[in-house]
């Protein structure tokens, strides 16, 4: 994981961050394509007496699934072998 940006304000902690990996595993069915994917996330965190009293996560999950082959890109559809709309 790479951490993008942290902010904080008041009880919010706010981070941003990018997941990097690599389908090496059966997935939802799918075997492992060995190929590399990465995840765009968001995290707020609200604390409380110096705890984690609440936690709110945002991420691209289709994007992921696309980079792995798992569904096709939504630029692909309607598309000929031959390159030809």
């Amino acid at each position: 994981m790479k951490v993008e940006d942290v902010i904080a304000e008041g009880d919010r902690v706010v981070v941003r961050l990018t997941s990097h990996s690599r389908h090496s595993g059966e997935f939802m069915g799918m075997a492992a394509s060995g190929e590399l994917y990465t995840i765009p996330e968001i995290h707020i965190f609200r604390i409380a007496d110096g705890k984690v009293g609440e936690h709110w996560r945002e991420a691209d999950m289709l994007g992921p699934m696309q980079q792995i082959g798992a569904m096709g890109n939504p630029g692909e559809k309607g598309k000929r072998e031959d390159g030809a709309a």
